[in-house]
């Protein structure tokens, strides 16, 4: 009686047997799964890494505002200078000379003015004022030296300030720094300067004498 050889089995590979992989895939699996980023690694390996980037990022932005600021001459501008509270002190520019002492009442001078902000800090008097306030910070040679500036003889000392434009009365509450203001000169806040000179210039010669 003849036999039938055994046909192959039609399910089986020629090179083995074929794996159904189609149940551990689905529609949302990338066929290519790209490499990570450098910000992706960065991010791993630093505890902080996300804070470390967006605080990176924050800075290069500010570097580039000041660097394109800079470039279009804003810092260099008086007008703008002003508008975002710059003070105007910087190398001596008037001839400036000062007479008498606080203690008589007859102290005098004259030299640069300028203007700035008291408004961020303390005053070397110890008190705070904004610069919509008739104060003004005289130059170190003038102020005299102390060992507590706050307990000066000349905080609160009453001065006449003329300029261009006029005068005006102002009390010293701080001290302008002798690398700014040389000897006779008074750094002044907006409200001051506004009354004796034009702002915009950034620096007048003035004189000024005791009440």
């Amino acid at each position: 009686m003849a036999t039938h050889a055994e046909l192959p089995n039609s399910s089986i590979h020629p090179f083995g047997a074929m794996q159904d992989n189609t149940s551990q895939m689905t529609e949302r699996d990338p066929l290519i799964v790209p490499p990570p980023t450098i910000w992706a690694r960065f991010n791993s390996k630093y505890r902080f890494g996300k804070q470390i980037l967006v605080a990176s990022g924050a800075m290069a932005i500010f570097v580039v505002m000041f660097i394109v600021l800079g470039t279009l001459g804003v810092f260099k501008n008086k007008r703008y200078r002003n508008e975002i509270g710059i003070s105007s002190i910087g190398k001596t520019k008037y001839p400036g000379h000062s007479s008498g002492s606080w203690e008589s009442n007859t102290k005098e001078g004259e030299g640069d003015g300028t203007y700035y902000d008291p408004g961020v800090g303390l005053t070397a008097c110890g008190t705070t004022f904004t610069a919509e306030d008739y104060i003004v910070a005289m130059n170190a040679y003038d102020f005299g030296e102390s060992a507590n500036p706050n307990e000066s003889p000349v905080c609160g000392a009453c001065i006449i300030v003329t300029g261009p434009n006029g005068s005006q009365k102002a009390q010293v509450q701080d001290i302008c720094p002798a690398s700014g203001c040389g000897r006779g000169s008074v750094d002044m806040t907006p409200a001051v300067f506004n009354k004796i000179g034009d702002i915009n210039a950034g620096r007048i010669p003035v004189s000024w004498k005791q009440c």
